[in-house]
């Protein structure tokens, strides 16, 4: 595994390697048919500066080439702006894991949280869509427990076209067979009545 690092103390600097490192990489993914496993790591200073409005795309470009990306030195708020920038571009649904308060932000600014509950405290567990226990846990959560949600929901959506064919077709059967004798007011009660 190759490490792309990225620790620049200015935004030009900062925009200048994530371009070098992004042309490097397209040129070799060109020249080659064996891609080398990537992974970037860029410390938070760097990152304040990637992610602005100018610099944000060559970031994201990057990122996406990498099989692993790492922030280190980041604060809550960045966490969850590297969060916001994968959801508003690349359109995808986001997991976020967090085990303490700092991870709160990242937590909620993704589609599913999942805060594990630990020694740094419940506020991630609380903040979060789903709570696990330890980190192990995790595998379990979304092999097992994922799938079975899946057929859960298909089963509710099945049912909820069945119940709704029912019901619509008991009221056009109660509208064909009444007499056309029997007043408005009545037909309205009968459908009431079987339709539920």
């Amino acid at each position: 595994m190759n490490l792309i690092i990225i620790n620049e103390e200015t935004k030009a600097a900062t925009r200048g390697t994530l371009t070098k490192k992004l042309t490097a990489i397209k040129q070799a993914r060109e020249t080659s048919a064996e891609a080398d496993i990537l992974a970037l790591v860029i410390d938070g200073k760097s990152l304040t500066f990637a992610l602005e409005k100018d610099v944000e795309k060559l970031f994201l470009d990057l990122a996406v080439l990498c099989k692993a990306v790492i922030c280190c030195r980041v604060s809550p708020l960045q966490k969850a702006l590297v969060v916001k920038l994968v959801k508003r571009h690349l359109k995808t649904i986001l997991l976020a894991i967090g085990d303490g308060a700092n991870d709160v932000g990242m937590i909620q600014a993704a589609h599913v949280g999942v805060g594990i509950s630990g020694v740094e405290g419940l506020q991630a567990a609380r903040s979060a869509d789903v709570s696990i226990g330890q980190f192990r846990h995790l595998q379990k959560l979304l092999l097992v427990h994922g799938h079975w949600s899946y057929h859960r929901l298909s089963r509710l959506i099945l049912y909820s076209y069945y119940k709704n064919l029912a019901l619509c077709m008991t009221q056009f059967w109660v509208q064909l067979s009444s007499p056309p004798l029997v007043s408005l007011s009545c037909r309205r009660s009968v459908i009431i009545c079987v339709g539920g």
